[in-house]
């Protein structure tokens, strides 16, 4: 009797394991909509893993490059004639954050439907340089900790190749630089205090990779 009941969750954990799906590596590209940065833009550069999937869970881990840039520029002069006066102030954060999701899908004939609640953790940096006309140069850097939430909401297509998967991702970012960004003063340069908050959305494309192919192109 014993046998059998060890032959018997030999083999339902044989029938568990045998779906799950192998080990994927992605690298991922995202772009946030935040008129305070240049081109109103900040970006998103990911790479992670796609641990496994089971059923209608796919849980992902991964590392992430934030960075963003506003430029800003003033002149003083005479109502005719050059600049008599020129500053120029350039404020940017950076920073890496790791993130871990549980990732949810609908999948059928090789097409994924994927919710992603992914949470995040790491730290950020901002930086600002004053320069002007009169050769004064100053930096201020302030460094945060942060933890935050992001969700996105997306197709992946893996019908094209036995290895890779394509993604398209619209996407809520949870990340506030502006707790970093927002403690840079420069009001003694004659540049207002800009009150930043990088909560937004935007949109994400990803490319998939894993080693083990699959049968066939479905």
């Amino acid at each position: 009797m014993k046998s059998i009941f060890v032959a018997a969750l030999l083999f339902l954990s044989y029938q568990c394991f045998g779906q799950l799906g192998t080990p994927s590596l992605y690298g991922e590209y995202d772009v946030f909509i935040d008129e305070e940065f240049n081109d109103n833009i900040f970006h998103k550069i990911t790479l992670g893993s796609e641990l496994t999937s089971f059923k209608f869970i796919a849980p992902e881990f991964d590392v992430s490059y934030y960075y963003g840039l506003n430029s800003q520029e003033m002149f003083d002069a005479e109502q005719t004639g050059p600049p008599t006066y020129a500053a120029y102030l350039n404020e940017n954060f950076e920073g890496f954050v790791l993130g871990f999701s549980p990732k949810l899908f609908y999948e059928e004939e090789g097409t994924r439907v994927v919710f992603i609640p992914k949470y995040h953790f790491g730290k950020i940096r901002a930086k600002g340089n004053f320069l002007d006309s009169d050769d004064v140069a100053l930096e201020k850097v302030t460094k945060l900790k942060m933890y935050y939430w992001s969700f996105a909401l997306g197709i992946e297509e893996s019908k094209w190749s036995n290895n890779a998967t394509y993604g398209f991702y619209l996407i809520y970012n949870g990340l506030n630089a502006g707790k970093a960004l927002n403690q840079l003063d420069f009001n003694a340069q004659s540049f207002s205090k800009d009150n930043y908050n990088t909560r937004t959305i935007g949109l994400g494309i990803r490319i998939s990779y894993n080693f083990k192919a699959r049968n066939q192109i479905i």
